[in-house]
């Protein structure tokens, strides 16, 4: 049996070291095929680092990691500049420790492409780097960040520090616009779209697909993924607890198989099926691991009544 990839979020790692991976590249390639920025919310623990791992290896031009993938004869694989970043892997203590990190993360990109850097505003940089990298390259840049909105998380009951990080976020995602030109590919995700409006007001081109109902099965996993990529671990399992895979199944159901995202279809939390088949006990891994904190302390805060 291929191993359950608990707590993975590289796609090569997976692939290579004999992970199960859902294929869940129709719709990447639907996505990077219309060229339009992209942003997409969903709650922890359902891929979105994942996701944003596949799109970075598609677009280094690794085909061979995407070998019998829906995609794997459909994408023209070709390298693009990439830059990647993920605001949660920064230091969030203080607005100065944030930019210091920020900062820190930036320069590496420009020694990482052998880029000369500048002396400026973080802004300024990122954009300086996006037109660099275009014109070094002679390619569109492609651009993803992942928990964007995480610097305002670790403070939202903290107004004032809130409003510092978010008057600092607008400028510096504002590049991703001013910058359209140099750019190829934009694909944004977090847990929140509560802040997406003041974070986001400058960058009014992207496509919220969050909801749509065309995306409402990328993230999690279908009732048909969990039998045909988890067949072996369903009869493992129902063996164990000494019942038929139908039962088996009809219990699953029951008890993870409550997310949708459009009101229509409905999907597993892969990180509560990978924690069942591994401790094969019926639980409540997901909220365990990934309840959001900042909203029960949110809630307690403002006084919020039912």
């Amino acid at each position: 049996m291929k191993k359950l990839p608990i707590g993975i979020q590289d796609y090569k790692k997976i692939i290579e070291r004999d992970f199960i991976y859902i294929d869940k590249t129709e719709y990447i390639y639907k996505l990077v095929s219309s060229e339009v920025p992209i942003f997409l919310s969903r709650p922890r623990r359902f891929g979105k680092s994942l996701t944003v791992s596949t799109l970075y290896y598609l677009f280094k031009g690794e085909k061979e990691l995407f070998k019998d993938t829906y995609i794997y004869n459909k994408w023209k694989f070709k390298e693009y500049p990439v830059i990647k970043l993920d605001m949660s892997d920064n230091t969030l203590t203080t607005f100065e420790e944030f930019i210091d990190s920020l900062n820190e993360k930036i320069e590496k990109l420009y020694k990482k492409y052998e880029i000369p850097k500048i002396e400026n505003n973080l802004p300024t940089k990122f954009g300086h780097l996006i037109e660099e990298l275009n014109a070094k390259y002679k390619e569109k840049v492609v651009i993803l960040i992942d928990e964007y909105e995480s610097p305002i998380l670790e403070h939202i009951n903290d107004k004032k520090k809130a409003e510092d990080f978010r008057a600092f976020l607008r400028e510096f995602y504002k590049k991703v616009k001013t910058k359209d030109e140099y750019i190829k590919f934009v694909f944004i995700t977090g847990i929140t779209k509560f802040t997406k409006t003041g974070v986001f007001s400058a960058l009014n081109n992207l496509n919220d697909i969050s909801l749509d109902t065309d995306y409402s099965q990328m993230f999690g996993y279908t009732q048909n993924e969990l039998e045909e990529y988890f067949k072996d671990y369903i009869k493992e399992t129902a063996k164990r607890f000494d019942i038929t895979k139908e039962e088996l199944l009809k219990e699953m159901k029951k008890y993870y198989n409550g997310f949708s995202f459009d009101g229509e279809h409905y999907v597993y939390n892969p990180f509560s099926i990978l924690k069942f088949f591994q401790k094969k006990k019926f639980q409540n891994y997901w909220f365990e691991s990934g309840s959001p904190s900042f909203l029960s302390k949110y809630i307690e805060d403002k006084k919020i009544t039912y």
